[in-house]
């Protein structure tokens, strides 16, 4: 590309420059004066004349420039100029330089391997770098997967099977569920009727081995069957299930942080002594996720074939055993006066241990400010132990760690129960006899 560029006269210049190199390696001319007869053509030139004319057409040799004394040839200059000898003597002279030059050769070849170890050194740091962070990052994800599978593994029966119900599974499990409880009990009911027999066979046994009939004391049986009598006693004093639905709905505003979240980040909602579980069907149509926890069998088992998620279990020791502060709410509708004292206080520490911040507890007694509960409905239910003053059920939930503790009075008699004279006295009657029959005792965590 730069021959392209240059001038004729620049192309010209280049040519002689050239063929003054020829000439100086074929007769051994000094390259000092073969530059000065170059300087000496191109001044030669500019003026106009032309260089190769004169003397220089007669004598091919280039012509010495004034005032200097070309010197004379060396003798490497002069021997090189003998035919073949020259050639013979360089071939020597490479020769005895072939183990300098094969040394420098070894030397950068050392210098080149040296230089090839050392990138296959950087190579395999990166590639231990990179194992290394792999390694960890997979260790990372790792710890990711188990602390998720231990927390999936902390969540209690109830929570997973509440989980399997929002991936529409639970309602077969239940189904299932229901199905081998069937199977099961027919199956005590066989072994029952097997063992009987089997007594019934080895007794008959045993009195013909025996010389003398031997005479046995009567045994006090009793086929009572305290689940099932309190399943009866409930649908025949408690109310309907949409009377007392009714009822409960007055405390849907206090599950209000809980409908207000996303249906798969809400909270559960523990209710103690679930009994029909008309709560638990009233969070339902809520959409607010609930189950229900009760020590009796019968009423576990009529939750379970309405579809509810209920544990037969203790409620104190199942609130145990949540995860802290995994808990929306727990809630227990005539449920405390039941407890004795010290039960009472446990179940509260259970309740506070199990909520998550802001978790709402709400229990509902019967109210014993009302002289007609206090002295007579109250002792309407046999198991009932004794009343529980409003005033102390909120003394002990602020004292069990409950803030914003509150008395929540409910159900007064209807009008037509009042008396409608006016006067003090008979103000004074409709407050003490006819007032609100029950109270909810309401806390925050």
């Amino acid at each position: 590309m730069a021959i392209q560029n240059k001038s004729e006269s620049e192309i010209q210049q280049l040519a002689e420059k050239v063929s003054v190199i020829q000439h100086h390696r074929r007769h051994g001319t000094p390259v000092q004066d073969v530059a000065q007869q170059v300087v000496a053509k191109q001044s030669k030139a500019r003026e106009g004349m032309n260089p190769d004319s004169g003397a220089a057409n007669q004598n091919p040799q280039v012509e010495p420039v004034p005032g200097s004394q070309p010197p004379a040839p060396g003798l490497r200059q002069k021997i090189r100029r003998i035919p073949g000898l020259g050639y013979a003597l360089a071939w020597c002279n490479a020769l005895l330089r072939l183990p300098r030059t094969r040394f420098q050769t070894e030397v950068a070849l050392t210098q080149l391997h040296g230089r090839i170890d050392g990138l296959q050194q950087q190579y395999a740091d990166l590639q231990q770098q990179l194992h290394v962070q792999s390694k960890r990052i997979a260790e990372l994800e790792a710890s990711k997967l188990a602390m998720r599978m231990d927390q999936y593994d902390a969540l209690d029966i109830g929570s997973r099977l509440m989980q399997l119900d929002r991936l529409q599974i639970g309602r077969q499990l239940r189904s299932v569920n229901l199905m081998m409880r069937t199977s099961l009990q027919n199956e005590r009911n066989q072994a029952g009727s097997m063992v009987n027999t089997i007594i019934e066979q080895t007794d008959v046994a045993v009195r013909a081995l025996l010389p003398m009939p031997v005479v046995q004391s009567p045994v006090a049986t009793s086929d009572f069957d305290q689940d099932q009598f309190y399943l009866e006693f409930e649908a025949l004093f408690r109310g309907s299930r949409e009377d007392i639905k009714d009822r409960l709905k007055v405390y849907l505003p206090y599950l209000s942080a809980i409908s207000a979240e996303p249906k798969d980040q809400r909270k559960m909602v523990i209710d103690v002594g679930c009994g029909r579980g008309e709560w638990l069907e009233l969070l339902d149509e809520q959409g607010i996720p609930a189950m229900g926890v009760d020590m009796n069998q019968s009423m576990v088992n009529a939750c379970l074939d309405r579809g509810f998620l209920v544990r037969h279990a203790d409620a104190i020791a199942y609130l145990r055993e949540q995860e802290a502060g995994s808990i929306g709410a727990v809630t227990g509708f005539q449920i405390i006066e039941h407890l004795p004292f010290e039960q009472l206080i446990a179940l509260f520490d259970a309740a506070r241990h199990a909520l998550c911040p802001g978790g709402v507890i709400i229990f509902e007694t019967p109210n014993p400010e009302n002289l007609k509960v206090g002295a007579c409905n109250f002792y309407f239910d046999p198991t009932h132990l004794h009343p529980i003053v409003p005033q102390v059920a909120e003394f002990m939930a602020r004292q069990r760690g409950f803030a914003h503790a509150e008395i929540l009075r409910l159900h007064p008699y209807p009008d037509d129960h009042l008396l409608h004279g006016g006067t003090a006295v008979e103000a004074v009657i409709n407050k003490e006899l006819f007032g609100a029959q029950d109270y909810a005792v309401i806390g925050r965590k």
